[in-house]
């Protein structure tokens, strides 16, 4: 279960918990399923890239991590505060978010769509995280390695009402 832990505001740049992450850990926890987390990032310094991080780490401080922690950074609109950000900034927000995730002594991930990794990223200096990609189609045809394929937002889990992303996680040996 990747379960979000909390959001910056696309307006005002402010932090969010989400309502529902220690409610999601607690019945994946007991469930035995593994738990990874994420942060919806709208980061548009390497400063709040930091702070995000410092959040989600306090949030988890008391959990059982098995998977990744997630930077999911995402293309919202025109009119969000984001909406100038560049492929340097981003890779650069992304490597800070990542790194102290890493020197916390968990897992990073970086969690992107096609379209972004081509024009908002320089994927070229990641490559030492593992890359969560979400591309709906049937088909995973995308030319670089991916450790996670979010595959569809469309789907459903016994329990939970509504639409959930469904995904696989790939494991390399």
């Amino acid at each position: 279960a990747m379960i979000r832990v909390g959001y910056r505001s696309t307006d005002l740049g402010n932090l969010g918990t989400d309502d529902y992450a220690q409610i999601n850990y607690r019945g994946a926890n007991a469930a035995g399923i593994k738990v990874g987390a994420y942060f919806f990032s709208q980061a548009i310094t390497v400063e709040e890239a930091e702070e995000e991080a410092r959040y989600v780490l306090a949030t988890v401080k008391d959990w059982q991590v098995d998977m990744p922690i997630v930077y999911d950074w995402e293309y919202v609109s025109d009119t969000a505060r984001t909406a100038d950000m560049d492929a340097r900034l981003l890779t650069d927000c992304t490597k800070a978010f990542c790194s102290i995730i890493e020197d916390a002594g968990y897992d990073s991930m970086i969690y992107f769509n096609r379209d972004q990794s081509h024009k908002q990223m320089y994927l070229e200096e990641l490559t030492k995280y593992p890359f969560w990609l979400a591309m709906y189609t049937t088909v995973m045809d995308y030319p670089y390695k991916v450790d996670m394929w979010q595959y569809t937002s469309t789907g459903s889990v016994p329990g939970i009402s509504g639409n959930v992303d469904l995904n696989l996680w790939f494991t390399y040996e």
